[in-house]
């Protein structure tokens, strides 16, 4: 069995040169699972470790993208599809909101159309988690604006404002900034958004959408 721990210790420091020395002493690090949680009952790769480590804040969004800039270059498939419920590296950079990542995935050319937890994409998640940029790129890159997800039948901007009036683990702030981004791209703002943003804190959001204040 691969000992990834030194993998996961590099990772979690966000030193990206102790990383590299790895993959390229053993190229079979760059995938091989890393365990966490309690008892170690989670493995996933290091590029989703990598994601996962940014929403947790134990490194920054740059040192992330520093990590997932060795992984790639050691040869990771950026487009694999490496969990049951069909997640992908982008799924996972958007629904972690590693938007650093997300970006450089999306300049490397990986499926922006790949469906996993949920049936969402990676637009649903990021607008879901206030990743403006990223999703901005993504509907620009021809991200499907009108896709439901199979669990909750909602196109992303209505994730967004799902996000908005129920809570993202993401950036609150970047919210509507994403859905700004989508609606600009010709997203359809759902029929009962005013009624649902009639508080005294909803300005952004009615903004966002095109809304009377």
């Amino acid at each position: 069995m691969t000992d990834t721990a030194p993998v996961k210790q590099a990772l979690e420091a966000g030193d990206a040169d102790a990383l590299r020395a790895l993959v390229a002493a053993d190229p079979a690090l760059r995938d091989a699972d890393v365990r966490f949680g309690p008892d170690d009952r989670h493995a996933v790769p290091p590029l989703h470790y990598a994601c996962d480590l940014v929403f947790r804040e134990v490194v920054s969004q740059e040192q992330g993208l520093a990590l997932a800039e060795v992984l790639l270059a050691a040869g990771v498939d950026a487009d694999r599809v490496y969990a049951k419920s069909g997640d992908t590296f982008l799924i996972a950079a958007a629904s972690l909101g590693a938007e650093g990542i997300g970006l450089r995935l999306l300049e490397h050319g990986v499926d922006i159309h790949g469906r996993g937890l949920f049936g969402a994409t990676a637009l649903h998640w990021a607008a879901f988690m206030g990743a403006d940029r990223l999703a901005g790129a993504l509907a620009a890159a021809g991200g499907e604006l009108e896709l439901r997800d199979v669990q909750h039948e909602c196109t992303p901007l209505e994730w967004a404002l799902h996000a908005w009036t129920d809570g993202t683990n993401g950036s609150r702030e970047g919210v509507p900034r994403a859905a700004r981004a989508l609606v600009a791209r010709g997203a359809r703002v759902p029929a009962d958004a005013a009624a649902q943003l009639a508080g005294e804190d909803d300005g952004p959001m009615r903004e966002a959408l095109g809304l009377p204040g």
